[in-house]
């Protein structure tokens, strides 16, 4: 049995970057879709002008639309390049995980949960105790209230990492807090709660770690062995 545990295990932002290059294809291909359906209806709404009064105007206009109509449904969704912010956060987020002394701390990246199409950005595992992080990162204004955090005009929603903490304590048998590390502008250096999870700036994630008040003392035995069980139960995604 290893006397220290190591730190930074697996690809952080690695599935999110897989996730943004198939959004950048079927944006590429949306584009190209949308630009041929626009032609047609163009065209097809030239015929139906030029020609006289009847059925084929008709059939002509009718086509129009219908191009129209799919011109509009081919349109690329909105922002898919959101999946590589997604992952530059990770990578970011990992690189201060860096700091925790090795000899205290593992960290697992970017780790798939069985039956699920959700991944755990970051598990960090230490002798205070065991974190799910997520890291976010937004180029949207950050404005902490004191009913949660809001990016923007949209309430940061916590929901998904509190889950994937439940799963992941289920998984381990041990209490896991969930974190949330954003990128961004706005947000005091201690954070805020949001709904029972403490939400922080990125930069203040390693002091808070070190910091924690929580409670538990685990040997660095159990450190070992909880690393280990959760390479095993948690897969790299």
């Amino acid at each position: 049995m290893r006397t220290e545990p190591t730190t930074g295990h697996g690809h952080p932002g690695r599935s999110a970057a897989a996730a943004g290059a198939e959004a950048r294809r079927v944006a590429r291909r949306r584009r190209v879709q949308t630009g041929w359906w626009a032609v047609v209806a163009v065209g097809l709404t030239v015929v139906a002008l030029a020609v006289p009064a009847g059925a084929g105007r008709v059939a002509a206009a009718a086509g129009a639309v219908v191009a129209g109509g799919l011109a509009v449904v081919c349109r690329p969704r909105r922002d898919p390049d959101r999946w590589m912010r997604g992952a530059s956060g990770e990578r970011a987020t990992a690189v201060l995980l860096a700091g925790l002394p090795p000899s205290r701390w593992v960290v697992l990246h970017d780790r798939r949960l069985p039956g699920s199409r959700a991944n755990v950005d970051h598990l960090v595992i230490g002798r205070r105790g065991v974190w799910v992080v997520d890291s976010k990162a937004y180029r949207a204004p950050l404005r902490a209230g004191w009913r949660g955090v809001w990016v923007g005009e949209r309430r940061l929603d916590i929901g998904p990492v509190a889950w994937e903490a439940s799963v992941v304590a289920d998984l381990l048998d041990v209490d896991v807090r969930p974190l949330v590390v954003v990128h961004g502008e706005g947000l005091p250096r201690r954070g805020r709660r949001c709904d029972g999870v403490r939400v922080l700036p990125a930069e203040s994630v390693v002091r808070h770690l070190r910091r924690a008040r929580t409670g538990v003392r685990l040997s660095f035995e159990d450190v070992d062995d909880l690393a280990d069980e959760a390479e095993c139960v948690l897969p790299e995604a």
